[in-house]
C-alpha cells in the first residue's frame, strides 16, 4: 500500500461539456477556450497526459508520465462544494435547491432573532438588507438554486462579523453552500449598482464586477453539515493519517482533526503543500487552487493562462518530494470557462491525472464519477472502502505492488 497522496484541484478546470448540460453549456470547455484565448504553455502538465485530453490546447505526448481521463459529474450543475464532496467520496443527502424568494422568510426570521436588523435592499425582491449593511442575495455565479451569498465591503463591518450573519443564514437553510465574501472599495450603493437578474426569481450581485477579488478578498464556504466520517479525509484519519487541506479545501472539505490554511495566492497554496508533504509521513493532502475559478468568474482567459502557467512551473517541485510510496491526482471539481460571456460555472467534464513512481500512466478514459478520485485514493492508501465512486486502482497498479 502507498504512504502519501496529495490531491491537488484546479477549481473550474473544464475539459469539455457533458452531454447533460444545458443550451448554453454544450459548446463549453474551459482548457480549450483559455488556450484559444491567451497564451498558455503548460510543458510539465502535458508531459503528464494533459494533452491526451484536450489535444487542442495542450501538445499530446508520446508517452505520458501519469495516467490520465476524464471524470463525469454526478452533483446537479457545476458547483465547488458539491463538487468537493463527490470528490472525498460523499454525498450531499439534505441538499435544497431554493432561491432566496423561497427563503426570504426563514432567513429574516433567523435574523432578526439573533439582533439584526433586516429589511429588503429593494422593495419587492428578495434580496436582503442586514444592519444597514450586508446582503443576503442568490448567488449567481453557479446554477441557480445552489447557493446563497451574504455580501458587504469590508469597509463598513470587519470579517468576522460578516461571518457570523452568515453562519447564521447557514443555520436556516439548507442550500448547498452559503457564501460570505468581503472586501474593500464599495459600499452598500456599489452592491446595488451590480444587481444581475436571471430570470425566474434568480436575482444576485455581480461580485466580479463589484471588484471583490481584490487584494482584500476574503471569503468563508460553509457547507451542509454531512455525514463526514463516510468521506476519504476521515477514513485516512482513522486509520491514523494525517489530513492537510489547503486552499478552499480548508473550507469546503471538513475532517475533524486535520490541518487547515486557508490561502489564496496560488503560490502559497504550492508552498504550504510542499512544507507539509515534507512533515508528512502518512495521509492525505488536498489542496484547491482557486485562482483558476476566480479568473473564470472574471471572464479573464489571460489570467486563467497565467494561473495555469504558474502550477506548471511549480508541479515539478512537489513531484520531486514524492518518494515511491507517494502519488499526486491532478483534478479539478466544475468548469469555469473564462469566454463563457457568464460569470456562472459550466458543467463539464474534469481532467484526472494520476502521478506515482509504482503507478502504470494508463489512459483511464471516461469515468463516471468524480467520486473515483476518492474510492482510488481510499484503495491505494489501504483506507476503508468508501461508499461511493468506483476505484480504479487495479488499473495503476503494476504486478510488483
Amino acid at each position: 500500500m502507498m504512504k502519501r497522496a496529495v490531491i491537488v484541484v484546479l477549481d473550474g478546470l473544464g475539459v469539455g461539456a457533458t452531454p447533460d448540460g444545458d443550451s448554453t453549456d454544450l459548446t463549453m470547455n474551459t482548457l480549450a477556450h483559455v488556450a484559444d484565448s491567451a497564451n498558455l504553455h503548460l510543458p510539465f502538465l502535458a508531459s503528464l497526459g494533459l494533452g491526451h485530453l484536450v489535444p487542442d490546447a495542450v501538445d499530446p505526448v508520446a508517452e505520458p508520465r501519469a495516467a490520465y481521463g476524464r471524470l463525469t459529474p454526478v452533483h446537479v450543475g457545476a458547483d465547488t462544494y458539491m463538487g468537493h464532496q463527490e470528490l472525498m467520496g460523499g454525498g450531499v443527502s439534505r441538499v435544497e435547491f431554493r432561491l432566496m424568494n423561497e427563503l426570504v422568510d426563514a432567513v429574516t426570521a433567523a435574523l432578526e432573532s439573533a439582533g439584526h436588523a433586516v429589511e429588503p435592499l429593494i422593495v419587492g425582491q428578495s434580496m436582503l438588507l442586514v444592519d444597514g449593511v450586508a446582503v443576503v442575495h442568490d448567488n449567481i455565479e453557479a446554477r441557480a438554486r445552489l447557493n446563497v451569498n451574504v455580501t458587504a465591503s469590508l469597509d463598513d463591518i470587519s470579517f468576522d462579523d460578516l461571518t457570523e450573519i452568515g453562519i447564521i443564514v447557514r443555520r436556516a437553510i439548507n442550500v448547498s453552500r452559503v457564501i460570505v465574501v468581503g472586501s474593500r472599495g464599495y459600499d452598500v450603493d456599489g452592491i446595488r449598482a451590480h444587481i444581475v437578474h436571471r430570470g425566474d426569481g434568480h436575482i444576485g450581485v455581480d461580485t466580479p464586477s463589484l471588484g471583490v477579488y481584490s487584494e482584500h478578498y476574503q471569503v468563508r464556504h460553509l457547507g451542509l453539515d454531512l455525514p463526514i466520517e463516510r468521506q476519504l479525509p476521515m477514513r485516512v484519519k482513522r486509520q491514523g493519517g494525517d489530513v492537510v487541506l489547503l486552499g478552499k479545501a480548508a473550507d469546503v472539505v471538513r475532517c475533524e482533526g486535520a490541518t487547515l490554511e486557508n490561502l489564496v495566492p496560488t503560490d502559497e497554496v504550492f508552498d504550504a503543500a510542499m512544507r507539509h508533504l515534507d512533515a508528512l509521513q502518512h495521509g492525505l493532502i488536498v489542496a484547491n487552487v482557486q485562482e483558476t475559478d476566480l479568473a473564470g468568474h472574471e471572464q479573464d482567459a489571460a489570467r486563467y493562462a497565467r494561473v495555469l502557467g504558474t502550477v506548471d512551473a511549480r508541479l515539478p517541485e512537489l513531484v520531486d518530494r514524492l518518494g515511491p510510496d507517494d502519488l499526486l491526482v491532478i483534478t479539478a471539481d466544475h468548469g469555469n470557462d473564462p469566454t463563457s460571456g457568464s460569470s456562472r460555472h459550466t458543467r463539464e467534464y474534469v481532467p484526472v491525472l494520476v502521478f506515482g513512481q509504482r503507478l502504470r500512466p494508463v489512459d483511464l478514459g471516461i469515468r463516471s464519477s468524480l467520486a473515483d478520485v476518492g474510492a482510488t485514493v481510499a484503495d491505494l492508501l489501504g483506507t476503508e472502502s468508501l461508499d461511493s465512486g468506483t476505484s480504479f486502482a487495479q488499473e495503476l497498479t503494476c504486478s510488483s505492488m
